[in-house]
């Protein structure tokens, strides 16, 4: 009885390990190169005080089915081109791609990860004006601030930036009367000289003159 169980088992088994084998290696890395041409795209739309994006992914096949992190979906027998749309700013999407064929089903093949830029509903406050390319006053801003932080933190990079224009300001100044005395000296050394020489030689004629009045 123990033999016809094993040799049940034995013929059981050994289909199944037929099955299995179908899904080479050689197919897999076939349809991984097949995955790693899918490229995407996105664009945005501004509604309210938020931005929304459509994802465009290309070069699908029927062969491959993919899941969607964000909406915990999955998507099958897409040929070509498809758009998913209405994501949030600042969302992070993870696509993961699996084989759609019968042999290798479920054999993950690719991955990728979008990491959707932050809207910054402040970005074209009037106090933005003249300091556009401060980080806080650009569209595309990841932040959590109030939009009274928002004002403090963009007066003090103008205060900062004044400050700085200032200082500039006078190291050009002390460099350009820096610049003039050299002028200067380089144009005239020689009246300097004469005049230094001439000085020396009366203060030499002074002391000669009273030593011999004292000797």
């Amino acid at each position: 009885m123990k033999r016809v169980m094993c040799l049940f088992f034995l013929l059981f088994l050994i289909p199944t390990c037929r099955i299995k084998a179908k899904c080479m290696y050689s197919d897999i890395a076939e349809m991984k190169k097949i995955a790693s041409n899918i490229n995407y795209s996105y664009e945005y739309k501004i509604i309210g005080n938020d931005a929304f994006f459509d994802v465009t992914l290309v070069n699908l096949t029927s062969d491959i089915y993919f899941t969607d992190s964000v909406t915990n979906k999955t998507y099958k027998n897409k040929n070509g081109e498809y758009v998913l749309k209405n994501y949030q700013s600042g969302d992070t999407i993870i696509y993961n791609f699996y084989s759609n064929d019968a042999d290798c089903l479920g054999t993950n093949l690719y991955t990728i990860r979008i990491v959707l830029p932050k809207y910054n509903q402040y970005y074209n406050n009037p106090i933005c004006a003249g300091v556009e390319e401060y980080s806080l006053c650009q569209r595309w801003s990841s932040h959590n601030l109030s939009y009274d932080k928002f004002l403090e933190k963009v007066n003090q990079y103008k205060n900062e930036k004044i400050e700085e224009s200032e200082k500039n300001k006078k190291e050009v100044d002390n460099d350009s009367l820096f610049h003039y005395i050299i002028i200067f000296l380089t144009d005239y050394y020689y009246v300097i000289l004469i005049i230094l020489g001439g000085t020396i030689s009366v203060i030499a004629y002074i002391r000669n003159k009273r030593d011999s009045i004292y000797s």
